[in-house]
């Protein structure tokens, strides 16, 4: 599978925890592209009218986004919102409209998304239950919430801990313990897979769902 990202000179690091780099430099690229087409393979065939990115970072994933929607929306908490949008203008994406705040309390209307897309995203935010709340709220009844989150594992750790130089406890706290149990507790599980097929259950790098409410 081959995905529209943009060329690396129009990705910025937009915080702390954004490694947009990572995903065009070997071999780590590997790991990183996986979230992306997991959830590209998710979403099918499927288009959609109005569709959210919720915690975009430098906007990498947007360009391929576009492509299954009408309308495109992407927020985050970071400050460089800027730099989002001038990638946006210079990939000419059309009908894509970012804004700066977190998914925890967003100004979307009631029911407006039929898609929402979150990418390593849940495991950093303050308040889980909230960010769900809300997440529901805005999806439509028949809307689909796609997101890929990481799990405990050694072996991820021993990536981040070489890339980052920072304990996995610094970059996710205990909320990895916890992601995938309120998710499953809050959402209906349309499909649900791990990263890989043959060693997730023993090594569960990532876990990657297509819920509706």
């Amino acid at each position: 599978m081959k995905l529209l990202f943009p060329p690396e000179n129009l990705v910025a690091r937009t915080s702390e925890v954004d490694y947009a780099n990572w995903n065009y430099q070997f071999f780590i690229k590997y790991i990183q592209r996986y979230r992306f087409k997991s959830i590209i393979k998710l979403i099918g065939d499927r288009e959609f009218n109005n569709l959210l990115e919720a915690g975009t970072g430098s906007g990498i994933f947007l360009p391929e986004l576009k492509r299954h929607c009408d309308n495109l929306y992407a927020c985050d908490i970071h400050d460089r919102i800027d730099v989002v949008s001038d990638l946006v203008s210079k990939c000419d994406l059309d009908n894509c409209f970012i804004s700066k705040q977190s998914i925890q309390k967003t100004s979307y209307p009631d029911s407006y998304f039929d898609g929402i897309v979150a990418i390593s995203t849940l495991e950093f935010v303050d308040d889980l239950r909230a960010s769900i709340a809300e997440i529901k709220r805005i999806l439509t009844p028949d809307g689909h919430f796609y997101t890929i989150c990481p799990m405990e594992s050694s072996f991820l750790d021993i990536f981040l801990s070489f890339y980052t130089d920072k304990k996995p406890e610094e970059e996710f706290g205990n909320a990895r313990q916890f992601v995938t149990n309120e998710l499953e507790g809050n959402f209906k599980i349309i499909k649900k897979g791990t990263m890989t097929k043959l060693s997730g259950s023993l090594f569960p790098v990532y876990t990657y769902y297509d819920l509706q409410k």
